[in-house]
């Protein structure tokens, strides 16, 4: 398979009535070739934020190559779209969250390891953690064009809930990073 092949799939996946549910099915149809994605997103850093991982954007959908360095923690944040994930190499664990009244509730925690998928609504807030002693590498797959979508963060220590500044997120990261668990795990 070459990338052009790859996004032609998500971009058709993309246009359909169930855009979310057609990207899990090629994400399904690409587990057992994990390596060969691997290899194939090589040329990707998957780092430096969005503009280092993506590889395609379009207004129906964006697709990623996303690295967490090892001990990397995110702030809660949501993507203003729904989001499927096929995990590539190390150990990612998604705490995940609904809103209620506005205030965040943690509702489960997945740890995805190679081969593992998630789809997360349009509504899922989440937490990422690098769980691995090497960095946790993903193919992302966002409904539209992620760079244009309204998302949110939440400070990790307050839950105080902001719009979406990559300086602001990259200061709760380091926040979150540092701190012992996810806020609001037990």
């Amino acid at each position: 398979m070459k990338v052009h092949e790859l996004v032609a799939r998500f971009a058709k996946a993309g246009e359909s009535a169930k855009p979310m549910d057609a990207s899990r099915e090629i994400l399904e149809s690409l587990r057992g070739q994990v390596e060969a994605i691997e290899n194939l997103l090589g040329y990707i850093s998957g780092t430096g934020g969005n503009a280092g991982q993506v590889f395609y954007r379009s207004p129906q959908v964006t697709l990623l190559k996303v690295c967490f360095p090892v001990g990397r923690r995110t702030p809660p944040h949501n993507h203003g779209t729904w989001a499927t994930i096929l995990q590539l190499s190390g150990e990612e664990k998604n705490t995940l969250y609904q809103r209620e009244n506005g205030k965040l509730r943690k509702a489960r925690e997945m740890s995805l390891t190679r081969g593992a998928i998630l789809s997360m609504p349009a509504e899922t807030v989440h937490v990422v953690q690098c769980r691995s002693n090497v960095p946790a590498i993903g193919l992302h797959v966002y409904g539209g064009d992620i760079f244009a979508l309204a998302r949110r963060i939440w400070n990790p220590e307050t839950l105080e809930e902001h719009a979406l500044d990559w300086a602001l997120y990259e200061k709760f990261a380091q926040t979150a990073s540092k701190a012992a668990k996810a806020p609001l795990e037990s």
